[in-house]
C-alpha cells in the first residue's frame, strides 16, 4: 500500500512539473511574440526614415540632384540600405537583361581592366586577323555607375574612385566582368546599328598633371562648365593601366595591340546611352604624365593639358608634416624607376637614391613628372598646353575651354565654373569652402623643402613657365 501510494504521487507531481513547464513555455513565446512585434516596427519606422536620418549625418542634401534615369525617389548618395533600395529599383527597370544586354545598351559602365600577363600574346603573327583590329587579352569590369552624382556637385565624389564607391549598382554582384576584347567588337556592332540610341563620345581632352597643383579644380570646372553635356573621368584606373601596358610593352609586334587596348578602353569609357551627352574630358593620375606618349599615339589630334605649381608649394602639400615619410611622392621609393635614378645622377654622379632624404626624393619624383610632361609638350605640335596653377581657374574660362580644347563657353557656364572654384575641390561633401593657401605654404616651408625644391624642380618648373 505505501508502494501504491508513493507511486501516485510521483505521478501527480510529474503532471504538475509538466503543467508549470507548459505554462512557462507559453509565457516564453508570448514575450518573444511581443518583443519580434516591437523590433520588427522599430525597424519599419527606422527604414522609412534612414533617408533623411543619412542625409542630415552625412550633411548632404540632395535638392537639386536628377538622376538621368528619371527616378523621382533618389537615394541619399552615404547610406547603404538606400543603395540596396536604388539597385532593386534599377533591376526591376531593366528587368531580366542578361550581362551582355546591359553592357550594350549603355546601362552598365566600364570601370575597371584586369590585363593578364599573357594580355599580348594572343598568336603567333602581327596581323589584326583582317578585322581592322588587333586582339588581346584582358578582362573588364561593369557596372552601372550614377553619373547624376558627380554631375549634381563634382567636389562631393571628386575621384572616380569615389563615384563608384557612391554607385548602388556597383557592390559585388552588380558588377560584370568579361572578356573585353569580345565586348567592344560587339559595343562597336551595336552602336552602329541604325537609329541606335548608344554612341561613343570621341575624348575632347585629357588633363595630366603634377599632383598637388589644382587638377581636381580642372576637372571639377570641366564637369560644373556643362553637366547635362560633359562627362569627366577624374583618374579612373582603365586608361591609365592600358596607356602604362603601351609604355611598358618591349616587343614591338605587340605594338598595335597595346595601342588598340588604350583606344577600346576610352571608347567603351565614352559610351552612353544619353543624348545630352557629347563631351568627353579625362583627368589622368600624375603618374600617367609618363605615359603621355601613349595618350599622344592613340588619340593624336586631341588636345591635352599638364597641370603645375610652384615648386615649394606643390612639395609643401606633400610633405607638410615634418618628419613624415610616407607621401605620395615617395611611393616608389623601395624600387626607384630609371629616370628617377638618372635624374638623381645628373646632379651628383656619386649620389645614392636610397640615401636621399625625404624631400630630395620626392622632389625628385616630381620633377621626373614634370621633365615627362615638358618633353611631351615639345613634340606635340600645339596639342599640349602647359598651365600654372596661379593662373586657374581664369586660363580655363579665357583660353584652354575656348581655345585649346576648342568649346563654346558662354556666361553661365563661366558662372558654374567661377562657383566650383570656390569649393574645396576635394571636399567629399557640401558646402566646404576654398581658402587660398599658398602664402601659408611659402611662410611655413622649412628649409630641407626649399633646398630640395631649388635643386630638382625648380630648373624644369623655369623652363614650364616659360612655355
Amino acid at each position: 500500500m505505501k508502494e501504491n501510494a508513493g507511486g501516485a504521487a510521483r505521478a501527480q507531481l510529474h503532471r504538475r512539473l509538466t503543467q508549470v513547464g507548459a505554462v512557462l513555455l507559453l509565457i516564453l513565446w508570448a514575450l518573444y511574440f511581443v518583443a519580434s512585434a516591437s523590433t520588427s516596427s522599430r525597424l519599419s519606422s527606422t527604414t522609412k526614415n534612414d533617408d533623411d536620418a543619412a542625409a542630415r549625418r552625412s550633411n548632404i542634401s540632395l535638392r537639386g540632384i536628377k538622376n538621368t534615369a528619371n527616378d523621382k525617389a533618389l537615394p541619399p548618395i552615404f547610406q547603404q540600405s538606400s543603395r540596396r533600395r536604388v539597385y532593386q529599383r534599377w533591376k526591376q527597370r531593366h528587368g531580366e537583361k542578361d550581362d551582355t544586354a546591359l553592357i550594350l545598351s549603355g546601362e552598365a559602365n566600364l570601370v575597371d581592366i584586369v590585363i593578364h600577363r599573357d594580355a599580348f600574346f594572343v598568336d603567333d603573327t602581327d596581323s589584326d586577323g583582317g578585322g581592322g583590329r588587333y586582339n588581346y587579352k584582358v578582362t573588364g569590369v561593369f557596372c552601372h555607375v550614377d553619373f547624376y552624382l558627380h554631375k549634381a556637385d563634382p567636389s562631393v565624389v571628386p575621384m572616380f574612385r569615389d563615384l563608384v564607391g557612391q554607385s548602388a549598382h556597383c557592390k559585388g554582384s552588380g558588377k560584370i566582368r568579361t572578356d573585353l576584347n569580345t565586348m567592344v567588337q560587339k559595343a562597336r556592332e551595336y552602336d552602329e546599328r541604325d537609329g541606335a540610341i548608344t554612341h561613343a563620345i570621341p575624348p575632347t581632352g585629357f588633363v595630366f598633371h603634377e599632383s598637388r597643383c589644382g587638377s581636381t579644380l580642372v576637372a571639377n570646372s570641366l564637369m560644373a562648365m556643362e553637366p547635362d553635356a560633359n562627362r569627366v573621368y577624374s583618374e579612373s584606373s582603365p586608361p591609365l593601366n592600358a596607356a602604362q601596358a603601351v609604355s611598358r610593352n618591349k616587343v614591338p609586334k605587340h605594338d598595335g595591340r597595346a595601342i588598340q587596348l588604350l583606344r577600346d578602353v576610352v571608347y567603351m569609357m565614352g559610351r552612353t546611352n544619353d543624348v545630352n551627352e557629347k563631351r568627353l574630358f579625362f583627368k589622368v593620375q600624375s603618374i600617367g604624365v609618363k605615359s603621355i606618349q601613349a595618350f599622344q599615339r592613340a588619340f593624336p589630334t586631341t588636345p591635352w593639358i599638364f597641370a603645375h605649381r610652384d615648386p615649394v608649394q606643390v612639395m609643401m602639400s606633400h610633405l607638410k608634416d615634418k618628419g613624415r615619410t610616407k607621401a605620395v611622392c615617395t611611393r616608389s621609393r623601395s624600387a626607384p624607376p630609371k629616370d628617377l635614378v638618372d635624374l638623381v645622377k645628373t646632379y651628383d654622379a656619386s649620389a645614392k637614391v636610397s640615401r636621399l632624404s625625404v624631400e630630395d626624393y620626392c622632389a625628385a619624383h616630381l620633377a621626373t613628372l614634370c621633365e615627362a610632361a615638358y618633353s611631351a609638350y615639345e613634340r606635340s605640335e600645339g596639342r599640349g598646353k602647359i598651365v600654372d596653377y596661379k593662373d586657374l581657374p581664369d586660363a580655363l574660362i579665357e583660353d584652354i575651354i575656348p581655345n585649346h580644347f576648342a568649346q563654346p563657353i558662354d556666361d553661365e557656364a563661366i558662372a558654374r565654373i567661377l562657383k566650383a572654384s570656390q569649393s574645396y575641390s576635394k571636399a567629399r561633401t557640401v558646402g566646404a569652402s576654398w581658402v587660398e593657401d599658398s602664402d601659408r605654404k611659402d611662410k611655413a616651408a622649412r628649409p630641407e623643402i626649399r633646398s630640395a625644391s631649388d635643386k630638382y624642380l625648380l630648373p624644369v618648373f623655369e623652363r614650364l613657365k616659360n612655355t
